[in-house]
Formats: structure tokens, sequence, C-alpha cells
């Protein structure tokens, strides 16, 4: 039997369609052939022959086909971890020649199943780095430490960005705190907006995420993160004209009768205790019956809500309202101070029973819904019951408080906002009035010149 030689190829190098021969041949006299490859990172592997049979083993790492060297079968200067990946590589096949080097000086059998485990010990070797936190072992502990003093639906956020951070991760490269650096922030955008189809505020939303995690990781005691360039990463937030209810449709969900169906009933009360406190829906389901008490002075009554801003707690006081009230009536009468006032109502299901309802009393005026994919508009149109869910109700809450004379100041203490900017995505313009407004000062100011 001849020598073994150990060497790295990629997985799929060329695109569908394309003659491999052909462009090989081009290749090896010197043409570029980057249009003939794989646009996409593809798997790294060790191989070898053993006589007649051809073994591979997988090195964890991928990489795009034009950002190799087929010739030296290892990565290019230009790939953004060229230097780490050529080390892991390297140290592997050193690892796994010496130790076919060690079989040969002892006689042993050289045979597929122990050449295969030489190669995948001189990987999984390579792969461990002792005495340093991963990337991920510190996003663990990360969400762990936020876990004691965060919201349940903030912590929920942090595991949705870690989702994407995973699939980017398999479809590019291995993340490390290294390469935490503009490159990757280009990176990541692209494979949001390309392969994710993310829209603009999600990209943001997540790259937030990941500034607060590194932030963490740099002012960890044992600095984790020693990179700065997190702070120059920068999201790209459209504001879409906020969908609510008018006070006709308002009233028409109000008047709704739901029948026998109680799951309808439950999700209608719901969201009009929602539209007429404003409070975030995650915020309702929580809602206990010791947080409504008497306000101070008086007969009327209160929510004492404690939102939660980082690792401090605040309290905010929301009135209830006349048709608030009546619903806390119907579902405190039975239950403890400790119980749940709305129970056993999924947030998928009260979605899906609003837009029901929504259809029902007709609340189909067409409306457009322009979002962003990078540069890319996204647009949707339909009856505006298709837009309609528990988002509407605290954006209705605030644009009809507003209508009927709130100042924003006084808004934003009730609705938990730290600034009127922050409150204004929420902000609906009525806009018959808006155009009866217009074309009364237009008609005043043409009679005053005229006459």
């Amino acid at each position: 039997m001849r020598k073994i030689e150990f060497y790295f190829f990629l997985d799929s190098t060329f695109k569908k369609g394309v003659n491999f021969l052909d462009a090989k041949r081009k290749r090896k006299a010197g043409k570029n052939i980057n249009s003939c490859y794989n646009p996409y990172p593809t798997s790294i592997y060790l191989g070898c022959s053993v006589d007649t049979t051809f073994i591979k083993v997988n090195t964890g790492w991928k990489i795009k086909p034009e950002d190799w060297d087929f010739y030296l079968h290892a990565p290019l200067k230009k790939y953004l971890n060229h230097l780490e990946l050529n080390t892991f590589l390297q140290r592997a096949k050193v690892k796994v020649e010496r130790d076919y080097l060690i079989m040969l000086n002892n006689d042993s059998m050289i045979e597929v199943p122990a050449i295969k485990e030489i190669m995948q010990k001189a990987l999984n070797g390579e792969g461990k780095r002792s005495g340093k936190i991963t990337f991920w072992e510190a996003y663990e502990e990360f969400v762990r430490e936020k876990t004691k003093s965060t919201k349940v639906s903030t912590i929920e956020k942090y595991n949705s960005t870690k989702r994407t951070l995973l699939g980017f991760e398999k479809g590019n490269y291995p993340l490390s705190f290294d390469n935490m650096s503009m490159q990757f922030y280009l990176d990541f955008k692209a494979y949001s907006a390309e392969i994710l189809k993310h829209l603009n505020n999600t990209i943001s939303k997540n790259l937030r995420n990941i500034k607060t995690f590194l932030s963490w990781a740099e002012i960890h005691p044992k600095k984790y993160n020693t990179k700065t360039d997190y702070k120059r990463f920068k999201g790209e937030n459209d504001e879409p004209e906020a969908i609510y209810l008018n006070e006709s449709e308002l009233e028409r969900i109000v008047n709704f009768n739901a029948g026998n169906s109680i799951s309808q009933q439950k999700s209608k009360d719901i969201f009009i205790f929602q539209c007429y406190t404003g409070q975030r829906i995650g915020d309702l389901l929580t809602l206990r019956k010791q947080d409504i008490r008497l306000i101070e002075n008086g007969p009327a009554k209160e929510w004492v809500l404690y939102q939660q801003k980082g690792n401090k707690k605040y309290p905010i006081y929301i009135p209830i309202l006349d048709k608030a009230e009546e619903i806390l009536d119907k579902y405190c009468r039975d239950i403890k101070d400790n119980d749940l006032i709305f129970q056993g109502q999924s947030l998928v299901m009260m979605n899906k029973n609003i837009k029901k309802i929504a259809k029902a009393v007709k609340i189909d005026t067409l409306i457009t819904k322009v979002n962003y994919c990078g540069r890319k508009r996204i647009q949707k149109t339909g009856p505006k019951y298709k837009f309609i869910g528990t988002h509407t109700a605290r954006k209705t809450f605030i644009s009809l408080s507003l209508q009927k004379g709130m100042r924003p100041e006084q808004l934003k203490s009730i609705t938990g906002h730290t600034s009127v900017k922050q409150m204004t995505p929420y902000i609906g313009n009525d806009k018959s009035k808006l155009n009866s407004d217009l074309k009364e000062k237009w008609n005043k100011n043409a009679l005053e010149h005229s006459a």
C-alpha cells in the first residue's frame, strides 16, 4: 500500500449546471472562474484514500469557494478568518500525519476505521480551546445572568437572536469574539436581508441584542470580549404608519356578539381592556387582581404596573376607564388576590380571534403597509382586519388619547415610554380629520384673500 496523503477539500465547489471539468481546466490555465463557483459557504473536509476506499471527515468549518486556494488546499489571505482557519487546518493535518506515522512505526494495521479515527481525533482535538471560554459559552452565561433580572419577553428576544446567529454561523463561519468585526456586521446584515428576508426593524433588533451581549462581555470581570468594533454596529429602523382603530371601529368591536364562543369572548374582552389601558399584551396576561387598587381620595381604580428597564423597576400608574372597569368586574368576581385576571388565552389564539372579530364587524378598509428589507420596498395591501392584532390595541389607545387632547408628556407616563420620541411609532393619524382640517384652512384663507 502506498503512503496515505491527507488533504483538505470543499464539499460543493461549483454551481449547479456548471461543467466542472471545463471549469477546472480554465482554473488550471490561470483564468478567473469565480462566476462558476457556488456563491454560498460550503463545508471543508479532511480526506484521504486507503487502498480503494475514500475517507472524508467534516472539519466543522465552511467557506465560500472563491475564498479557497485550490492549489494549497487552504484559505486565501483575503478570507476574513484566514489566520484562525489556516492555523486550525495546519495543526489538524500535522496531528493526523503524526498519528499515522506512529501507526506505521508500530506496524499497526492500516485499515479504514483506524485511519478515520485518527482523522476525527485530530479535528476534534483542534476544535477545543483550553482555558478560554467560547463565544457560545459566554452567550449562555449572559442569558442565565439576564434571566435573574429581566422580563421573560426580553429573554425570548435574546434567544431569538441566538437562533439567528446559529443560522448565520452554519451558513458562514464559526463565531468568536475575535471576529466580531465590521466585516461580521456587514456579513450578518447581508445574511439577514438576503437569506432570511428579515425586515430592517428585525435586523436592527438583533443588532441591538448582539451589541448588548458584546458590551456585557467587554465589562465582564474576565474580559471575554476585547474588541470594540461592535459599538459601530447600526441598524436601519423604518417607521411604518401605525395601524390603529378609530372610534367607530373600536365601538363595533365593543358591540360584537361572540355568541357561544368562549374563546372569542375572552379575546374580545382582553383586546378591549388593552385598548382602554394602552399596555403591552405581555403585561395584561400577567396582571393579577392585587395589582388593581382604589385611587386615594376617590372611588376610581388604577392599575399599578411595575415596569423593568435594565436592572431597575419603577411603578406606572394606569387609570382605569369605565369600559375597562366593566371588564375587570366581570373577571375579578370569583378569583383570589394573587390570581391572574386573564387566564387561559394564548397570544396566538388571541391574534387569530381578533382578526376574525374585526372581519365580522367589517373593519375592511383597504390599506397598504410598507416595510423595507435593506433598500427593497416590501408592500402589502389588504383589508384592515388582516393587519389587526394585539399590537393594534396599544396604538389605538395612544392615537385616540392624543386626538382627544391628551398631551404626549402626560400620555407617556401612562404607557411607560421614556420619551415622546419613543412613543412616535405608536401614533396614527386620523386621515379624514386631517383632510377636512386642511380643506377648512385652505378654503378659509382663500376667502380672506378674495375679500
